[in-house]
């Protein structure tokens, strides 16, 4: 039992140790509890075959598939699914099982696995992913491979991706080792909406055909009061097209995702000395590029080569039962050592006429944290600490930023019925001295501070409660407030809030019937500083404000008709709009810009047998937004566009299911 409990405590502590409280395993004294009543005289392996298969059948009724982001991938037209959750379980400990979920759809998954706990295990599994964004976009270009073929008029076309993932996982080991292995690969194809700068700006559709392979194989070694493991994680992107696209005879017209390789060894562990706990993690990595960027202008040749090095540190401890301390370091580098070889001409940019040059990156961050845990009576705990987070970056306005965060927590649960939280925070952020064409264009203001390099202040706080009024009913409540302050910003983002709340309840009001509501708000408001004078003072301001708003409620009932049928319904609403003002003199409104989604599910489930049921689904989406920002093909002088995108439909799905319980 003592190895047992080991193993347990290693696992949490490997966490972060903000989550371990003083009631953590380690501290448990066992030598006068009987344990003998601890054996579950229901968790019996059940031998042999159990669980269920499904197959399901409908359609969906649509004029826009952009539903079928809601419906599962599932377009207009007919729908099939094969749903199933078959185990077996031998006498000897080997075990199977065989886990579908909507398969044959656009968003379904399988899974298989065989082996034996502690033994040896083999797993494989596939899943599809269908993203749509528009089904109607216009344009005279059509992509033939790698090149854009001008037909001369408007042609329809989608805006999706598909994606299809499949892989398989192994381990081998025994009661203090594993090693394992897994491979998983995605296939990615479909269109997404590009730009391209010639003689007129003018957006495309563009191709997408590339292949993600990731490998991974490691071995961990476990003791009584320690583990340790390490681990090879190798990836490889391939684009299946080639360098560029052509357009118009132009064979560098845009540059296509290059392909690229990496890789990450890690190393990490755990160490337990009674009431203190370790865990620590070292990460080593590559990326590399081979490809080359577009030979236009200035550029020659291009290889790419980023090192990259993570460690983090951790220690948790209970110094007395009231008090627990924690502490955390963590340190990422990123160090860019990529080869650009330059030609004899120069480089210039298409659009503003700057000469132009290959920037290389060089990122480091160093991040520590201090915490306490103090439980001040029964039913009363405070929570503190303290973090620093230091950032070099190279070629960039501003070497370094320091920023430092105080934040306090009170958890009361003393009171019958209740639970509150309370949660406050306050952070500063400055660094080192700016220069505003370090790394950067000469075209920007001087004055200008980017938003994540710029001096900021940030306070916060959160109030969750939950309370419990009767046993059959559960309400929760979630408020949060932030505000952060760029007082120090003449040109650019000067002031931001994000607040909101959430509100759920569920309630079991009688012994057939379950009900359920939610919902919550959240603004996000924002005020910038322009300037149209090069190096001048502010003379144009902008506020954005959105508004995010979800709402739903839903029931279920079972005992009709003999305890053989349950029936439920969901309703979902969303809702979020972004209203922009431009002030220069006079205050000029942004048109709409919103979208607004109401979504109904009603099912009844019938149970003919002990072992046969059928299903039926009926689910409605009612969507509509619109972006100012779209216009039509040729409405804008110098620009070609894909079309409005503004969608507004009705959509239906029907599906009908049988279930056989083995």
């Amino acid at each position: 039992m003592n190895f047992r409990l080991n193993l347990i405590t290693l696992a949490l502590a490997s966490f972060s140790g903000a989550a371990m409280a003083n009631y953590g395993l380690a501290n448990a004294n066992l030598e006068k509890v009987d344990t003998t009543k601890w054996e579950c005289k229901r968790c019996e392996p059940v031998n042999g075959y159990q669980g269920s298969v499904g197959v399901g059948g409908g359609a969906v009724i649509t004029n826009d598939n952009h539903a079928a982001n809601r419906f599962g991938g599932n377009e207009d037209g007919g729908v099939g699914e094969l749903n199933a959750d078959v185990r077996y379980n031998a006498e000897s400990g080997y075990n199977a099982s065989i886990l579908t979920d909507r398969l044959g759809t656009g968003n379904g998954s399988a899974n298989v696995s065989v082996g034996k706990a502690g033994v040896a295990n083999a797993e494989f599994n596939y899943r599809t992913l269908t993203t749509w964004q528009e089904d109607n976009a216009f344009s005279q270009y059509v992509a033939n491979g790698s090149e854009l073929v001008n037909t001369g008029s408007l042609v329809q076309q989608d805006l999706k991706l598909e994606r299809e993932r499949y892989g398989f996982a192994f381990d081998v080991g025994g009661e203090l080792w594993e090693t394992y292995a897994n491979f998983q690969r995605e296939d990615k194809t479909g269109t997404k909406s590009r730009s391209v700068a010639g003689l007129s700006a003018t957006n495309i559709v563009a191709p997408v055909d590339s292949t993600t392979d990731r490998w991974e194989a490691g071995a961990k070694l476990t003791g009584q009061n320690w583990f340790t493991g390490v681990s090879y994680i190798y990836s490889q992107y391939d684009n299946n097209l080639a360098t560029s696209l052509t357009l118009d005879n132009n064979a560098y017209a845009l540059a296509n995702d290059p392909s690229n390789e990496a890789y990450q060894v890690v190393l990490n562990g755990a160490y337990s000395l009674n009431r203190t706990h370790f865990a620590g993690r070292v990460v080593s990595g590559k990326m590399t590029q081979d490809d080359d960027t577009l030979k236009i202008g200035g550029i020659a040749g291009f290889d790419g080569e980023v090192r990259t090095l993570d460690a983090n540190f951790r220690v948790a401890s209970s110094v007395t039962n009231r008090l627990r301390l924690t502490a955390s370091y963590d340190h990422s580098d990123r160090d860019n050592r990529s080869t650009v070889l330059q030609g004899d001409a120069i480089t210039v940019d298409g659009l503003s006429g700057d000469v132009e040059g290959v920037k290389l990156y060089d990122t480091t961050r160093n991040t520590y944290k201090v915490g306490a845990s103090y439980r001040i009576a029964s039913g009363y705990r405070l929570d503190g600490g303290y973090d620093r987070k230091d950032v070099e970056r190279t070629e960039q306005d501003r070497e370094k930023t320091n920023e430092d965060t105080l934040w306090a927590r009170l958890r009361v649960t003393l009171l019958d019925n209740w639970d509150f939280g309370l949660k406050a925070g306050y952070s500063n952020r400055d660094g080192s001295k700016y220069d505003a064409n370090r790394g950067t264009s000469e075209e920007d203001n001087a004055l200008l501070r980017r938003y994540y390099l710029a001096d900021r202040e940030r306070v916060e706080t959160e109030l969750r409660i939950t309370h419990t009024p009767i046993d059959t009913l559960s309400i929760d409540f979630t408020g949060r407030y932030a505000e952060d302050d760029y007082s120090e910003s003449e040109i650019g983002l000067t002031e931001a809030k994000d607040y909101g709340y959430d509100l759920g309840l569920n309630w079991a009001a009688t012994e057939h019937l379950n009900l359920h509501a939610f919902g919550g708000q959240q603004w996000i408001e924002s005020a910038q500083a322009g300037s149209t004078v090069m190096n001048g003072t502010a003379n144009w301001f902008a506020d954005v404000e959105d508004e995010f708003i979800h709402a739903g409620l839903g029931f279920s009932y079972a005992g009709l008709m003999a305890d053989k049928l349950v029936i439920g319904g969901d309703y979902l609403y969303a809702d979020s709009t972004s209203d922009t003002v431009v002030s220069q003199g006079i205050s000029v409104p942004y048109d709409d810009y919103y979208a607004t989604s109401h979504s109904i599910n009603f099912y009844g489930d019938y149970a003919f047998s002990e072992k046969m049921s059928a299903r039926l689904d009926y689910m409605y989406e009612r969507y509509q937004d619109s972006d100012y920002a779209e216009v039509g093909v040729s409405a804008v002088p110098g620009l070609t566009t894909l079309g409005y995108w503004g969608h507004n439909y009705n959509a239906h799905m029907v599906m009908v299911s049988f279930k056989y319980a083995l």
